[in-house]
């Protein structure tokens, strides 16, 4: 929405910006993107290859998605296990009819492939480094993939109003983790921008 700016739009507010390595060398920089690079090194070796598939073959792995509630429940599942700030037991932080919750709406809407498809598109986009002008804020959350350091989102937004990389519990899925701190934090953003 932020790129599209549409009419009311009052700002934007992200818990994982889009961003993408620029030409920032793994020996240069503050300690903060020292580790967001490294977190991004152990993101391609250890947790990109459902992006691999989905950015490169959408529709194969739509079918099989399509074909099977179980290999549904286990392409969903192993995203909780590895993305939530959970060490890797999701069970008792989302819960299991929560969990089975999400995976049943892929499911009975037959979206495995439509959702893929998503990874498909932004692969074959423009790359460079997004930059919004209007009010922006950004909250990290410490069991994030890849934690935001300050320093790039100001690159990124000549606007940034809210950053906050001090928050106590979540993971990439903030909302349905800890759906009360993720409004916590929609709410200091939006007292900024109102």
């Amino acid at each position: 929405m932020g790129k599209q700016r549409p009419a009311g739009l009052l700002g934007v507010h992200l818990n994982l910006p889009e961003f993408m390595l620029t030409n920032t060398a793994l020996g240069d920089g503050t300690p903060e993107e020292k580790a967001a690079i490294a977190q991004q090194q152990v993101f391609a070796r250890q947790y990109s290859g459902y992006f691999q598939e989905q950015a490169t073959r959408p529709q194969t792995l739509g079918y099989a998605l399509a074909d099977s509630p179980v290999g549904q429940a286990a392409w969903i599942f192993e995203k909780f296990i590895d993305w939530t700030d959970s060490d890797h037991r999701p069970e008792p932080l989302l819960g299991y009819d929560r969990m089975l919750d999400d995976i049943s709406l892929y499911w009975l809407t037959n979206t495995g492939a439509s959702s893929a498809r998503l990874y498909w598109e932004f692969y074959r986009d423009n790359h460079d480094l997004t930059r919004l002008d209007l009010p922006v804020g950004v909250s990290v959350f410490p069991g994030e993939l890849v934690r935001t350091p300050k320093v790039w989102a100001q690159k990124a937004y000549d606007n940034l109003v809210y950053f906050n990389d001090d928050i106590a519990a979540g993971g990439h899925f903030a909302a349905f983790e800890q759906p009360r701190i993720f409004v916590e934090e929609l709410r200091a953003y939006a007292r900024l921008v109102r």
